[in-house]
């Protein structure tokens, strides 16, 4: 379960992340990038960052790979931020719950 704190910077990482892919990254493999949510380790040093790429799987994957060449970059650029001791460790996965959801609800229509 996590706790309040957890929640808090994990919004604020969500938020700054956002921003920095959306604005800063120039890579012409990252998509249409949208992170979905964030989750963090109990100690706070690893963030699990969700997104989803609008161009469908192989477009996520590119993004995928964007993304991990830029994570030091990210890293960086939402220190000044963030008010911790260790700044988190990120960790890029693909958000497939939408696809899952619409898997289940052609399921349903059957």
């Amino acid at each position: 379960m996590e706790t309040i704190r957890q929640k808090k910077i994990a919004d604020q990482i969500k938020k700054l992340v956002s921003v920095i892919i959306d604005r800063e990254i120039k890579d012409p493999d990252k998509g249409f990038i949208t992170v979905t949510h964030v989750k963090m380790s109990g100690d706070l040093r690893i963030a699990f960052i969700y997104f989803t790429d609008l161009g469908g799987k192989e477009a996520a994957e590119r993004s995928l790979q964007a993304l991990n060449r830029a994570k030091n970059f990210i890293r960086n650029a939402i220190a000044p931020h963030l008010k911790l001791r260790f700044i988190p460790e990120l960790r890029f996965f693909i958000d497939d719950t939408f696809e899952y959801a619409q898997r289940i609800e052609e399921l349903l229509k059957q």
